[in-house]
């Protein structure tokens, strides 16, 4: 039995998954891809991409960046929350 795909799934509420008492019994796969990029002369400003949607990164000063934006490692503790 072939894993569903999350993303074909009814979004109306009642008919998706977390509406129902059990999870398909095959399961579900899915990947999630995202892109990032360093800002040129920015020093350590870097910018992801996934979707349409945007984020950005920094590091404090004292190892080159602006402190600008959360650094890398504070989005990963941010998710863990979330």
């Amino acid at each position: 039995m072939e894993p569903l795909d999350p993303r074909k799934d009814s979004a109306v509420p009642g008919e998706r998954a977390i509406d129902k008492p059990e999870l398909p019994t095959q399961g579900y796969a899915f990947t999630m891809s995202a892109d990032t990029e360093t800002i040129e002369g920015k020093g350590q400003l870097k910018l992801g991409t996934h979707r349409h949607f945007e984020v950005y990164c920094d590091e404090p000063p004292r190892i080159g960046g602006e402190d600008s934006y959360p650094q890398p490692l504070c989005y990963i503790a941010m998710g863990v929350g979330f």
